[in-house]
């Protein structure tokens, strides 16, 4: 009898995944700009006009974004471009995400309870429920690191050659699909490569490391013809939205590495594994948030020291993410960095815990019970609330601030010119509903040299919204404030104010 390609535990996997997607599900476009700066670049590559732009004047090659995931999204619009369709695509990559773990932490635990466990934790993880719901690029990332990790492990059961396995270079392709879809990617691939070396493996690391830069250099190249990578210019810079604050001296980027890291152990970290334990940025880090995160951070270390298989492979894969982590810049904060992490550092604190448990039950002669990993799961409990949280946020309206914003868009999409340039916080979100270009404010303080700019660009309007970025009272309302004559009103929409304005 032909084996069926499911097994009962995906079944149960799908089933759990159903009842959590539906109700979590947010048909709301996500208020960031990313997701809609994804979403037009998949559009352009649907449309057939390149990687480009579309949104901005003269549809410019596009650069910011690898090209990874909205390479997927142009594939899922050959079918609908709807965002509720998109939105579903995403959430059957949280899916298929979900069942490669399940396999995979049965072969990293060699426990099925505790892989189980791991896998409860992930799926009522409410970050990244809220990513699956969302077109942003972690959740395909999640999809096919798992898979490559998954193909590694395959590569490496078949103990075959690597030139000869099929694994391998499925592994390959796999983790150079996941660097274009996120640039932090290469932690992934430095993980693999650390891996290759513990294991001695010597001409797999060469072929691999070969491999990849021949897979990679395209879009490298790409990029430098454009003027370079601009993630890894905004990297060296003090602040990447404040330009005229410099670039890092060595100083700097001490305190860079000192700041990230108790950010990420008093906030990141605990509000990451566990969403229940909220955090404010603009404050400091909650009571109880270091206790809370140094806690975690010796389970996770003592879980991946304890893992009986594969304990290199995660290893690796963690080092070299925390070393990005560190160096990342202060201002892009929050846990969607460490999103593709939050499984494997849930299955590395439950081994850690479980070991724990059964440590402290033979020292001090407690009953077995108290090491049984049904004890364990009680933390799911814990995910419960902030899921619940979540399925609220879903059926919320959109902001007042949002829904003007979006009417000015509708506005500026019937009535003014195809030809008229738009200068916005948020143009690839503003695009969406004016279908006009779009450019954002530059960052100048001097109220001349911005209207200069401005006119450089070719705006024509100006938006003044209410979305609460400091950048619209820095640089745009000061200007505004000094020449009102060069910003005769257009249209005004109240509760709260929000302007569309003319740039003579």
């Amino acid at each position: 009898m032909k084996r069926l390609p499911f097994t009962k535990s995906d079944l149960w996997i799908a089933l759990g995944f159903l009842v959590c997607y539906v109700a979590i599900f947010d048909a709301k476009l996500d208020l960031g700009g990313d997701n809609a700066g994804y979403y037009i670049l998949g559009q352009s590559l649907h449309s057939g006009q390149g990687y480009t732009d579309i949104h901005l004047p003269g549809a410019p090659a596009a650069k910011h974004f690898p090209p990874g995931y909205p390479a997927v999204l142009a594939v899922f619009m050959t079918f609908s471009d709807s965002f509720e369709f998109l939105k579903w695509m995403n959430g059957l990559l949280f899916l298929g995400a979900l069942l490669l773990l399940q396999r995979l932490f049965v072969r990293m635990t060699q426990n099925s309870l505790l892989s189980w466990t791991a896998l409860g934790l992930t799926l009522l993880n409410a970050h990244l429920l809220r990513s699956s719901t969302i077109l942003m690029s972690e959740i395909p990332f999640l999809f096919f690191s798992v898979a490559t990790l998954s193909c590694l492990v395959k590569w490496k059961d078949s103990e075959t050659a690597f030139w000869k396995s099929p694994w391998f270079w499925a592994m390959l392709v796999l983790s150079s699909a996941s660097y274009h879809i996120r640039t932090a990617g290469l932690a992934l691939i430095a993980g693999i490569g650390l891996y290759l070396l513990f294991e001695k493996k010597w001409t797999a690391a060469v072929g691999y490391g070969v491999g990849f830069i021949g897979l990679a250099l395209p879009w490298f190249l790409r990029g430098k013809a454009l003027g370079g990578n601009p993630y890894l210019q905004q990297l060296i810079q003090v602040n990447p939205y404040r330009p005229e604050e410099g670039v890092l001296t060595a100083s700097g980027w001490l305190d860079r590495i000192q700041t990230n890291g108790w950010r990420y152990l008093t906030q990141e970290l605990p509000n990451g594994l566990f969403p229940k334990l909220d955090v404010v940025y603009s404050q400091d880090e909650p009571t109880g948030f270091f206790l809370y995160g140094s806690l975690l951070l010796l389970l996770v270390v003592f879980g991946t020291f304890k893992m009986p298989k594969l304990r290199m492979m995660w290893a690796g894969y963690l080092a070299a993410s925390a070393a990005i982590f560190l160096l990342w810049p202060e201002v892009w904060f929050g846990v969607r960095f460490m999103q593709p992490l939050i499984p494997f550092l849930l299955l590395a604190a439950t081994v850690g815990a479980w070991e724990a448990l059964k440590w402290a039950q033979s020292r001090f002669n407690l009953p077995s019970w108290v090491a049984s990993p049904y004890i364990l799961m009680a933390a799911g409990l814990i995910q419960l609330s902030a899921v619940t949280k979540l399925r609220a946020e879903s059926q919320d309206p959109v902001g007042s601030q949002y829904a003007n914003y979006f009417n000015i868009g509708r506005y500026a999409g019937q009535n003014l010119p195809p030809d008229a340039i738009i200068a916005t916080y948020k143009p690839a979100l503003f695009y969406l509903y004016a279908q006009r270009p779009c450019v954002r404010f530059p960052s100048i303080e001097d109220n001349e040299a911005f209207i200069s700019k401005l006119k450089e660009q070719g705006v024509t309007h100006v938006v003044v919204d209410q979305l609460g970025y400091s950048a619209i009272g820095r640089y745009v309302v000061p200007a505004i404030q000094k020449y009102p004559e060069r910003f005769p009103l257009i249209l005004q929409l109240p509760n709260p104010d929000t302007y569309l304005l003319q740039l003579k």
